[in-house]
């Protein structure tokens, strides 16, 4: 028999339990990320946080609101992500393009307060590294996160040796 006697139609799903436990694992680490980002900016470098509004974050109020919000846009994205996977083509693809433009519109909105330009660039690197720390996981979650499934369908003409009636148990 010949590799041309049968076509194979792949099709890949999006394995819901390892994608979902895989944004649950990123949203650990983004957490992480912005606890330390946090100290990092108030205790080392000794500047404040300015939340995405736009107004300066008290240091305590920022260890607890920056590591919760980011674990829920990790969160979110993982939903995006599985919404993508489930009904897009190339969905890692688009997920990159739509998780950068959000990324980039809240790194931009940083500068559009009145304070110093040193504090700005800070706190959008430190929302920039977030981001990163959010993305970056979830491409390879997205990776390994599908399930490939193959269905074998014989071509025109009966292969020699195969039947093409259904089997029967006795």
């Amino acid at each position: 028999m010949s590799s041309t006697d049968y076509s194979w139609d792949e099709q890949t799903r999006a394995d819901a339990g390892r994608l979902w436990a895989g944004g649950a694992a990123t949203a650990l680490v983004a957490a992480g990320v912005a606890l330390v980002g946090v100290l990092v900016l108030h205790r080392v470098l000794q500047a404040p946080v300015i939340s995405p509004g736009g107004l300066r974050q008290s240091a305590d109020y920022a260890m607890v609101a920056f590591p919760i919000a980011a674990a829920l846009v990790t969160l979110i994205a993982t939903g995006l992500l599985h919404l993508l996977m489930a009904t897009t083509p190339s969905a890692s693809q688009f997920f990159t393009w739509i998780a950068s433009l959000a990324m980039v519109l809240v790194v931009l909105q940083v500068f559009l307060g009145n304070e110093k330009l040193l504090t700005q660039v800070e706190t959008a690197a430190f929302y920039l590294l977030i981001g990163v720390a959010i993305i970056s996981p979830l491409l390879g979650v997205s990776r390994t996160a599908v399930r490939h499934h193959r269905h074998q369908a014989y071509r025109e003409g009966n292969p020699a040796g195969h039947r093409q009636e259904p089997w029967t148990y006795r």
